[in-house]
């Protein structure tokens, strides 16, 4: 599992995940994953590049998602492959966090998140 992560400019700090989001994959991006929710007001996570989903990868998105709504922050997925957002919808991580289909739906969303609605 592959993490990359960009700051967008007025605490929108994306994520980019690819590979298998398994225990070991969760593993091996829980720190800088977590780092980057921490830097974050909203924290958009590109889950294009995942291409298997288990529960511990749920966990550590609600996880992170949980501490930025702490904050008053916010998570938004896009990009999922249609396996991977029929598992996150049929457990109700929909419910939680907002999964949209792309990367300009995520940032435009962010941008009505952030603290005064600016641009991204």
């Amino acid at each position: 599992m592959k993490i990359e992560t960009t700051e967008l400019g007025n605490h929108v700090v994306l994520a980019a995940l690819a590979g298998r989001l398994d225990i070991a994959g969760a593993g091996a991006v829980e720190i800088p994953f977590s780092t980057a929710a921490r830097e974050a007001h909203v924290m958009v996570v590109d889950l294009g590049g995942v291409t298997f989903l288990a529960s511990i990868g749920i966990r550590l998105l609600l996880a992170n998602a949980k501490a930025l709504t702490r904050r008053d922050g916010h998570m938004i997925l896009f990009g999922c492959d249609p396996q991977v957002e029929k598992v996150l919808r049929s457990t109700g991580v929909d419910q939680l966090i907002a999964i949209v289909a792309t990367r300009e739906e995520a940032v435009a969303r962010a941008g009505h998140l952030v603290p005064g609605g600016g641009p991204v």
